[in-house]
């Protein structure tokens, strides 16, 4: 789905420029080319990632970005825990995924639609078929019922009428077309169509491609010493509309009055050409554009365990449990990456995360005792067969590196009390900190993930999981 909103983006950027410079101008070959290469980098720029053209002047890796923690610290007896991660699984909807899903289908239903036309196209040539000839290595088939003149590939369909009063200068016509290629630029036209259904302007450069094509082939035939008037008049005549065939180029395709209007126009000068240079700043900002790390923001969601036994829920979702970060250059073998295009995955799933954490994770006894909660982050590296190194505590600000966890003090009333600020409690409440971090990192090594993957290989990534130890 990233690339099909790339592609349009590019197509976009490139086509509306188009439509203001150069679509009026006289050099059909050049604007044709123009159109042909508009399509070829709307389908290919996106797949580039050249990170030498990136907008991102600092690396991200030595920054862990500001996030929230979708899993907690389960008690040792904790009854409502399935029904907790039930909720969890349940209660999330991925609209991206959906709208995926119904862009897919839809891909489906235009390239269903596309191969019924091409069939249909191949049937007509050979349906009512009065005889067929070969000339210039071209089959010109001739039909016995009327039917409006028009070349695919290799073939001219052409009616017995039309063969017999006009059949030098509609065949001229169609030559043109054939000898231009112009059925390979249909092919092409409509795989980005496939593609891009629903960008409204694939279809307005279907137009553009279309009138290029009949410029070029009424070029062609005055260039074979067909009087102009005589041309016109033949065009009027026959003017009765266009082909209903969508892979077909057609002689009375219906743009009869831009048609005559561009044969009697005065040839464009040839520096106008130059306004195509706006294609290369554009490629080099889209190149740019996609080389640059995108910062998603995840929504602050969780279910905090506490150690009475009580749940109290957040609408955590399996999204997320992903890691949000930010790439690192990929360029070495080694690299450890911030965020790639299949970020890692818990076997399992989401749901199977969070019922590991539930299970295996213990609220430490001293820090019970001194009352210690608060929120510890374990920052670790998911290697290329998804086991974890290189374990360490982090913390979510710009403050310096601590433990996040909260140091109160709690009475047999329950009521907090102030801070205790002598040698010996701190030192006890730095040791019970100390212990919530190695429990985060003890059950945080019994983990195992699918590999992340960038460009379909497996890659070391940085991935970091929040736990919120809570006392009521």
């Amino acid at each position: 789905m990233t690339y099909i909103i790339k592609s349009a983006i590019v197509l976009s950027a490139l086509y509306l420029p188009y439509m203001l410079l150069l679509r009026k101008e006289s050099f059909f070959r050049f604007n044709r080319a123009m159109l042909l290469c508009i399509m070829m980098l709307s389908l290919t720029l996106p797949l580039f990632d050249i990170h030498a053209l990136s907008w991102e002047s600092n690396p991200m890796s030595e920054h862990l970005p500001s996030y929230t923690q979708p899993v907690l610290v389960p008690s040792p007896h904790e009854p409502q825990a399935d029904a907790v991660l039930a909720t969890a699984e349940t209660g999330s909807t991925n609209w991206w995924h959906i709208i995926s899903l119904l862009y897919i289908i839809g891909m489906a239903i235009m390239l269903a639609t596309k191969l019924t036309q091409l069939g249909i196209l191949y049937r007509k040539i050979r349906q009512g078929v009065l005889w067929a000839d070969k000339q210039e290595g071209v089959t010109i088939y001739c039909h016995i019922h009327p039917i409006a003149p028009f070349s695919w590939m290799r073939s001219i369909v052409i009616s017995e009428d039309d063969y017999t009063n006009n059949a030098s200068t509609i065949l001229r016509h169609e030559m043109g077309h054939i000898q231009n290629h112009h059925s390979l630029d249909i092919v092409l036209l409509n795989a980005c169509q496939v593609i891009q259904w629903a960008n409204p302007l694939v279809w307005v450069m279907a137009h553009s491609l279309r009138d290029v094509h009949e410029y070029e082939a009424d070029d062609a035939v005055l260039r074979s010493g067909v009087s102009i008037h005589q041309y016109h008049n033949l065009l009027i005549k026959k003017a009765v509309g266009s082909s209903s065939y969508a892979f077909a180029n057609s002689f009375n395709h219906s743009l009869l009055k831009k048609r005559i209007t561009m044969m009697l126009k005065k040839k464009s000068n040839p520096w106008m050409r130059s306004k195509a240079l706006y294609i290369l700043p554009v490629a080099v900002v889209a190149l740019s554009a996609f080389a640059t790390p995108e910062l998603n923001n995840r929504a602050n969601t969780g279910t905090e365990v506490m150690n009475s036994g009580k749940v109290t829920e957040k609408s955590a979702t399996s999204q997320d449990l992903k890691n949000f970060s930010a790439s690192t250059a990929p360029d070495e073998e080694d690299a450890i990456f911030m965020i790639c295009e299949e970020m890692p995955e818990f076997e399992g799933g989401a749901a199977k995360m969070m019922e590991h954490l539930m299970r295996n994770l213990k609220y430490p006894k001293e820090a019970q005792e001194h009352g210690i909660q608060g929120k510890v982050i374990v920052s670790f590296v998911v290697e290329k067969d998804g086991s974890c190194t290189n374990f360490e505590v982090v913390r979510n600000s710009s403050e310096a590196k601590d433990i996040r966890a909260t140091v109160v003090t709690v009475q047999n009333t329950g009521k907090e009390t102030e801070e205790t600020t002598n040698a010996e409690d701190e030192r006890k409440a730095q040791a019970a900190k100390e212990a919530l971090n190695q429990e985060a990192i003890r059950v945080c090594k019994l983990m195992k993930f699918k590999p992340g993957k960038q460009r379909g290989q497996a890659v070391r990534v940085r991935f970091t999981v929040p736990l919120t130890f809570r006392l009521q």
